[in-house]
């Protein structure tokens, strides 16, 4: 078998797709030599170029014969494949970081695979609402362009709460200016509860917070990529007062099999950190031997039959009992809700089980955004 992968540019993450390669490579490694499949990769840019996409989609699937293509990039621009997906009925997995809201509509030949970063600031802004009535909403001018937002403050105020005053910042750190919120913040004593939605500013953002506010306590519930190691101080949140916390897809800290396995061939690997995008990849392997098991089975399945097998069947990976739910094809798996501590370690506060995440995936499906909804091009933190 050949699996075509394309691959996005980063320098807001430089190492997401060396990481989400590392965890797919390793996972597809648990197969027998004669089973393993050829990978093939492409770049895509910052997957933002329709035209280029589909030039390295055809020459993958056309050319190089792929059997299934996975592609790192998110709608609007990924929907330029599916017609060809469609004509040639073939496998396709869409990956990403979740960060807009997923397609309501499935696609017959596709699968969507996400860290599901909207779903999980939806579950933050509600955990939110249970300790406080009113909190600042604080973004970046890049951040702010993607479901995130949304998410959190919808799940936030759907609870009873409100949102007191919004923050939003410039997206360079050298004109970085959280003046207004903290005016707003200092003359307002009765609001102490923040809603934050940052990437590469996270920094910033965790280090202005504690110089103008050294000691006083903070809550601030954050999007998970605010989490990811690259994204937190380097010697922690100095603010010994402030709480910091979120739901996130994948913590190293997990003790199943699946993670333990990931985080070990990981680091062997590649002599880095394990993190979420490679979390991703190794669980995108798991979906694709699966895959691969399943039309060695049944060696007359075509592609939707072949894929009708794998549906509303949890397996075992990194992230979790992942799970592909059959009426929209997205992927599914346990959300975790932690706490920075020390040492910018995660602590595990609960663990949302599948079928919440499951009905919680139902609310967002049932209600989406009204009015018009703007949004970046690229998927999150390809930029």
């Amino acid at each position: 078998m050949k699996i075509g992968v394309l691959l996005p540019n980063s320098t807001t993450y430089p190492l997401i797709s060396p990481n989400f390669m590392t965890g797919l490579k390793g996972s597809l490694a648990d197969l027998a030599i004669a089973l393993s499949p050829e990978l093939l990769t492409a770049s895509i840019g910052f997957g933002t170029d329709g035209k280029l996409m589909l030039k390295e989609a055809e020459v993958m699937l056309l050319d190089n014969q792929a059997d299934v293509l996975i592609v790192f990039a998110d709608h609007p621009v990924v929907e330029c494949l599916f017609p060809l997906i469609n004509a040639l009925k073939k496998l396709l997995i869409v990956v990403n970081s979740g960060a807009k809201y997923p397609p309501v509509k499935k696609q017959p030949f596709v699968i969507y695979h996400t860290l599901n970063y909207s779903l999980h600031c939806r579950l933050i802004g509600k955990q939110a609402a249970k300790v406080s009535s009113k909190a600042v909403m604080a973004t970046s001018y890049y951040d702010g362009g993607y479901s995130l937002c949304h998410a959190i403050s919808k799940g936030y105020m759907d609870q009873g709460s409100s949102i007191a005053f919004n923050f939003v910042s410039k997206f360079k750190a050298e004109e970085f200016d959280m003046v207004p919120m903290t005016d707003f913040l200092n003359a307002n004593h009765d609001v102490r509860h923040i809603l934050a939605v940052y990437s590469d500013l996270s920094q910033v953002f965790y280090e202005k917070l504690a110089i103008d506010f050294p000691a006083i306590p903070l809550n601030v519930f954050v999007n998970p990529a605010m989490l990811e190691e690259p994204h937190l101080p380097e010697y922690g949140i100095t603010n010994k007062e402030m709480s910091v916390s979120s739901y996130v897809p994948w913590m190293p800290q997990l003790t199943t099999g699946g993670n333990i396995a990931y985080c070990n061939v990981f680091k062997s690997k590649s002599g880095r950190i394990p993190d979420a995008f490679g979390a991703l990849g190794w669980d995108t392997g798991v979906l694709l031997i699966k895959y691969i098991m399943v039309s060695l089975e049944n060696p007359l399945f075509n592609t939707k039959q072949l894929l009708n097998e794998l549906l509303d069947t949890e397996i075992d990976g990194a992230k979790g009992q992942i799970c592909i739910d059959s009426n929209t094809h997205q992927v599914f798996s346990p959300a975790y809700q932690v706490k920075l501590g020390a040492g910018n370690q995660l602590i595990l506060q609960d663990t949302v089980p599948l079928v919440e995440v499951l009905r919680e995936w139902t609310e967002i499906y049932d209600d989406p955004p009204q009015g018009l909804v703007s949004g970046w091009m690229n998927t999150y933190m390809c930029s």
